[in-house]
């Protein structure tokens, strides 16, 4: 599940400007909670009911997550932003990984990454183009990726839309991680995957409902657009 949060980062991105966005927000949504959830779950507590080793189950859970990250690089057929980042992702997992056998160190590390993932988020802040602006650059294609650098260029309210967001998923991510690695450490080992599932899926679906309404707000989409054409027409 060491992937989970960039492959949920880049689903809220295609999902939560509601005037920016293209493609389907609720089949992605779908597809992200079936491979980053539902498939982990079902994996780790099949084999374990199979009789194999929690490491090797826990292992194993982190397949369908870490394939979705791959297949959506392949998917964009580039590295961008996103790609960077589910790459060293993956790639600081695995090594992870290689060099303890305990299940719980591993627990824990899908949360000390999750925290270099908002810190990446809350960096981007300081300096540039927020990374939520990034991801949906990095996903848009034609007139839509033309429409986003455009609002970002002549809107002040898109590029204040795009550093709020920014901000509140980093400091989900944060949040997220420091819950992940006080369980991975306190609840029973069987059960560490089953009550970080379930948090995640609250603090991630807390996250997008924020999103959605926050950046699909009448108003603001309004104002975006208007920002745009007065640009347009000086």
């Amino acid at each position: 599940m060491s992937t989970m949060d960039m492959n949920a980062a880049d689903t809220a991105a295609n999902g939560h400007a509601g005037s920016t966005g293209d493609g389907s927000p609720n089949r992605l949504l779908a597809q992200s909670l079936l491979l980053n959830v539902a498939a982990p779950l079902a994996v780790f507590y099949g084999l374990r009911a199979a009789g194999v080793g929690l490491w090797w189950a826990v292992v194993a859970s982190a397949v369908p997550p870490t394939a979705e990250a791959l297949l959506t690089v392949v998917r964009e057929r580039r590295v961008g932003t996103l790609g960077i980042l589910v790459l060293s992702m993956v790639a600081l997992g695995a090594a992870l990984s290689a060099v303890t056998g305990s299940p719980r160190f591993m627990f824990a590390k899908d949360g000390w990454m999750t925290g270099v993932v908002g810190l990446v988020f809350l960096g981007t802040l300081l300096r540039g183009q927020p990374v939520v602006f990034r991801l949906l650059s990095s996903v848009a294609r034609g007139n839509r990726r033309a429409e986003l650098e455009r609002n970002w260029r002549t809107s002040p309210t898109f590029r204040r839309l795009m550093r709020l967001l920014t901000a509140v998923w980093g400091m989900g991510l944060l949040l997220d991680s420091v819950v992940r690695v006080v369980l991975a450490y306190t609840l029973p080992i069987d059960s560490v995957m089953l009550v970080t599932t379930l948090q995640y899926v609250a603090l991630f679906v807390g996250l997008e409902i924020f999103s959605r309404r926050y950046g699909r707000a009448p108003s603001r989409i309004a104002a975006v657009r208007d920002e745009a054409a007065t640009a347009a027409a000086a």
